[in-house]
Order: structure tokens, then sequence, then C-alpha cells
């Protein structure tokens, strides 16, 4: 397995270029990036991501996935069709650029329950919208991981299982993220029963006797049952990334970053 750091780690007034480098020198392996619709180093100006992949070069770092929030802003199940057209486009413009930076994963949140969006118009919008994508990744040599949220959508594994498969793509997978289902599942159940589909895992803690996102914790602080967990990854082969997906500190932010590594490497195993 290797250790990699998310984009989210580092505070906005960190460049790109700047937090690649912090993330080599405290020993990590690679760094999510994440891609917004808007903004100066964005899908808007798709060229800028030229001195972006030189700095990962120049700072022996891997961008092995990336992340469009896109996602969250005109869900692919949105009831307009309009919004989820514009979420789309941006999506497979990600896919694009991914294959340009040598990026091979793309997170996707494949939509979002609400009380305007019934649980079975969802699933039904965002398998076709998986499937589109699916083959745009097929024909760029990417892969799509689909990822457990708070999006009150696929809520036990065997329905995530189900979706990935009735997809029917091995460029879609799954993106786990171990803290986000503690709020409603044990972890080591889902790696044990998504097992290969796999592709990528996300790293933060979670208490269970705190309600709500002020349950999210750094590592080690909260309930998440590492022990198991290291143990079912082990058990399915799973020799990927294990990004940590936290936020950085208030004081002396970068810090966040370095401990963590540091952290990862002693539940996960993985000496450099």
């Amino acid at each position: 397995m290797k250790i990699g750091l998310s984009g989210e780690m580092y505070p906005p007034k960190f460049s790109v270029e700047e937090a690649l480098r912090h993330a080599a020198s405290c020993g990590a392996d690679g760094y999510e990036l994440t891609i917004p619709r808007t903004g100066p180093v964005s899908l808007e100006h798709p060229d800028g991501f030229e001195h972006i992949r030189q700095a990962a070069i120049e700072s022996g770092m891997e961008i092995p996935s990336m992340v469009c929030p896109v996602h969250w802003e005109m869900p692919l199940t949105d009831p307009d069709p309009e919004h989820r057209a514009i979420g789309m486009a941006a999506l497979e413009q990600a896919l694009e650029v991914g294959r340009r930076l040598g990026i091979g994963l793309l997170l996707l949140v494949p939509g979002v329950v609400t009380a305007s969006v019934p649980y079975a118009d969802a699933y039904g919008r965002a398998q076709e919208a998986v499937r589109r994508l699916a083959r745009r990744a097929e024909e760029l040599g990417m892969r799509i991981g689909i990822e457990n949220v708070w999006n009150k959508f696929l809520l036990s594994p065997l329905e995530m299982v189900r979706f990935i498969d009735e997809i029917g793509s091995s460029a879609v997978g799954a993106y786990f993220d171990v803290g986000n289902i503690m709020a409603y599942g044990f972890p080591q159940h889902w790696i044990a029963t998504l097992g290969s589909r796999i592709l990528a895992v996300h790293v933060k803690d979670y208490r269970t006797d705190v309600a709500g996102y002020g349950g999210f914790v750094y590592l080690l602080q909260g309930s998440v049952p590492w022990q198991a967990v290291r143990t079912e990854l082990e058990h399915i082969g799973y020799n990927g990334y294990i990004t940590a997906e936290l936020p950085p500190y208030r004081t002396f932010p970068e810090d966040a970053a370095t401990d963590a590594v540091r952290t990862m490497r002693r539940i996960f195993a993985c000496e450099r």
C-alpha cells in the first residue's frame, strides 16, 4: 500500500506546487489533486495544469487520483436536466485533463438523494450518467472510483456492489472512505464485501459518540477499528493508495499532513 495526501489537507494559501513539495518532504508517495470547475486553476483553464505535472515530476510525487467537486455543485441526479448536463460535461473534461496529467483515477459522487430527488430516480439517473462516463474513461485509459459519502445514497455494501456491477465496466470501482462509513456501518464489513472492486481508499477518523460532522477527527482520535481495517485490506490483497482526507491544523497547518503520513505508515505498516 502507498501513502497519499489529499489537497484538502493544505490551506488555500498553499499553491499546488507548494503542497506537492511539502507532501514529498514529509514522506508521502502521492498527492490527490482537486480540480474545480471554475477559478484560476480549474477546468476553465486546462492548459494551466501543465505546471502542476512538472512540479510533481520535480518533487518525485505521483498524482494517482483527482477530485472534481462539480459532482456536489451540479449532481448527476439533479432534477434539472440542464444542471445534470453541466455536471456531466465538467466530469468528462476532468477525465480528459486527468489523462493528460497521467492521473489514473477520478473520484466520483454519483448522485444525491434529496426531498426532490427520490431514491429510485437517483439510482436510475446515476447509473445512466456513470455508464456514459465509464465509456469515456475506457477510451482515455482512466478509471472512476465511486465514493461512499453522506449523500443518502448507496447505503449498504451490497447495494454498492450491485451498483458497480450493473455498470459493467472495468473502469468503474469503489473509492472507499473509511471514516465516512462509521456513521452507518463498519468499515471492515464494507472492505470484505467490496473486495477487488476497491480502487482507492480515503482515511479519516470518526467518533461514533458525537453526532453529525462534529464526529470527524484526526487519525487515532476516533472510533475507527484500524486493526480490523488493515486486516481486511490485507485479506483482499489491496495494494493501492491510502490517502488522508483531513483539514489542515489551525496553527502550523502543514503539520497535519506530516502527522497524517507518520500515523498512516504506523497503522498500515507501509515502510519506505
